[in-house]
C-alpha cells in the first residue's frame, strides 16, 4: 500500500474510533474499537517504515 493509501485508510479509522466514543459506554461493542486500533497500529507502522524509507 502506498503513503497516500495508508494515510487516508488511517483517517478514516480515525473518524470511525471518534465515532464509537460519541456513543452512549452501554451501547459500545469492544471488540470493534479493539480491531479499528489494531489495524490503526499496524498502519501507523507501515506508514512510518515507508517514510523511513523515502529519505
Amino acid at each position: 500500500m502506498d503513503i497516500k493509501a495508508t494515510e487516508a485508510k488511517i483517517k478514516e479509522l480515525k473518524a470511525k474510533q471518534g465515532d464509537f466514543f460519541k456513543q452512549k459506554k452501554a451501547d459500545r461493542n469492544a471488540a470493534d474499537i479493539e480491531a479499528i486500533r489494531k489495524e490503526l497500529n499496524e498502519l501507523k507502522a507501515q506508514a512510518s517504515a515507508a517514510y523511513k524509507a523515502s529519505k
